[in-house]
């Protein structure tokens, strides 16, 4: 659905979202535009096998391309679960998205992906978040794009004691 000079467009389904979707459950997390017709969303969808898969989906100059699993997210989350919580984009084709998987022990990690000229990369643990999480809870809750590379991301992670501590990290090319 678009909004154009107050007006909303008609809701359309994510383009490729029905075939990544096998086991009936999508959600879109977070959407963000950096001009009329030239968004990114994010949020997850339940594979075959009904585990949570973390997808994207870009929009240039008013065209939905179709949804995508994040690339490398299949390596990380291993233990069935991983979403995209928060999108930001700086202009058409130029976003970062971040959010949670879980790991072959079954804890949470926090992840960050780039587009980098309508290119999705790979998903990467957030840097120093492995030495943080403790507790085995580990989430990006919010990004912001300043411009193309340069991007901040914020969440949460558990220490050992069981408490949640904020933490911050930044992009910068």
């Amino acid at each position: 659905m678009n909004e154009v000079n107050g007006v909303w467009g008609k809701a359309v389904e994510v383009p490729g979202s029905a075939a990544l979707n096998a086991a009936g459950s999508a959600f879109v997390n977070s959407v963000s535009c950096a001009s009329a017709g030239d968004c990114g969303a994010g949020g997850y969808y339940t594979d075959k096998a009904g585990h949570a898969q973390a997808f994207v989906v870009s929009e240039v100059n008013g065209v939905w391309a179709k949804a995508l699993e994040v690339p490398g997210t299949a390596a990380l989350n291993v233990d069935g679960f991983a979403m995209i919580n928060s999108v930001s984009c700086a202009s058409a084709g130029n976003c970062a998205a971040g959010g949670l998987y879980f790991d072959s022990g079954g804890n949470d990690q926090a992840f960050v992906v780039s587009e980098v000229n309508g290119v999705w990369g790979k998903a990467l643990e957030v840097p120093g978040t492995a030495a943080l999480n403790a507790g085995a809870f580990a989430a990006v809750f919010s990004v912001a794009c300043a411009s193309p590379g340069n991007s901040g991301a914020g969440g949460d992670y558990q220490t050992c004691s069981a408490i949640f501590q904020a933490f911050v990290v930044s992009q910068k090319t």
